[in-house]
């Protein structure tokens, strides 16, 4: 077993709360130790496309941004697509 030093007014207020607890200084310390206690982080480990279910992977499908050409490797091509598709003088004609 192993004694840790308290400051006396510190451990009479421990002390006390043990008391009002119904539990021995030891006992109450622990208690309030193990609530702090760091929790035991979970594991996940990814699944592959493949091992998930169709419905899933439809999902994960229309999530997908849209595959840029070779010449847009940034992306600017299809951004600017996507925006003057949406913000056109003529897009308010255009049924939705």
């Amino acid at each position: 077993m192993a004694t840790i030093s308290l400051n006396p007014s510190l451990y009479n207020m421990a002390r006390d709360y043990a008391k009002a607890d119904g539990l021995s200084v030891e006992e109450w310390v622990a208690m309030l130790v193990s609530r702090f206690k760091p929790a035991k982080k979970k594991t996940y480990k990814m699944k592959r496309l493949e091992e998930l279910s169709p419905e899933l992977q439809s999902l994960i499908g229309f999530a997908k941004p849209p595959v840029a050409s070779d010449d847009d490797i940034n992306g600017d091509k299809t951004r600017t697509e996507y925006l003057t598709e949406k913000y056109s003088l003529w897009s308010w004609m255009m049924p939705r």
